[in-house]
């Protein structure tokens, strides 16, 4: 029993030491931590990695996918979970505690990409689900009026909150867009 039960551990540990990384560091400016340790270029996340950026940091990343993603200043970000296998639909869960980001993310047939934020959405192209969902102590049994939005048209934009939901789908205007498009670029 004793050798079965070391067995096992020592699989699930090698299983998660030769885990495929899900994204690699493209760019960094400024102050960017995974963990306690300072990002560089060409670093290889795993699910899990925990981000953080400074007052003027800033981070590329590109997923295995293709799907590309900037962490603006002072934000923070955990990629909770990305999977990706042939003949399986991509099922990713990022949660954006704070700050700000960008995305391109790539077609894939079935599959879903969720980011999970207590602030603002805004749309360029595609389509958006966008769900009020509480974060850190807030409690699930306040559930909000409008819990779910869908941006469906470029420039569409919504803000949500725990409490009070997600406000309906409106057309940000072209300084609204401008502000939050500034945020994630120059990397």
């Amino acid at each position: 029993m004793k050798l079965l039960c070391l067995t096992a551990g020592l699989m699930m540990l090698c299983s998660t030491a030769w885990a495929e990384p899900v994204c690699e560091v493209l760019a960094v400016r400024g102050e960017a931590y995974v963990g306690g340790r300072a990002l560089a270029v060409g670093d290889k996340l795993d699910s899990g990695a925990e981000l953080r950026t400074g007052a003027q940091g800033r981070v590329r990343l590109r997923f295995v996918d293709g799907s590309t993603l900037v962490l603006s200043d002072a934000s923070l970000l955990k990629i909770e979970r990305f999977e990706q296998a042939p003949g399986r639909p991509r099922a990713v869960s990022l949660l954006l505690e704070m700050g700000l980001i960008g995305q391109k993310v790539t077609s894939a047939p079935g599959g879903n990409w969720q980011v999970r934020t207590p602030t603002a959405v805004n749309v360029q192209s595609g389509q958006v689900s966008v769900e009020a969902v509480p974060l850190g102590n807030a409690t699930r049994a306040l559930r909000p009026s409008r819990s779910r939005v869908v941006l469906e048209s470029a420039q569409a934009g919504t803000r949500c909150s725990a409490v009070g939901g997600c406000s309906a789908s409106s057309t940000w205007s072209p300084e609204r867009v401008q502000r939050s498009q500034d945020g994630p670029s120059g990397v």
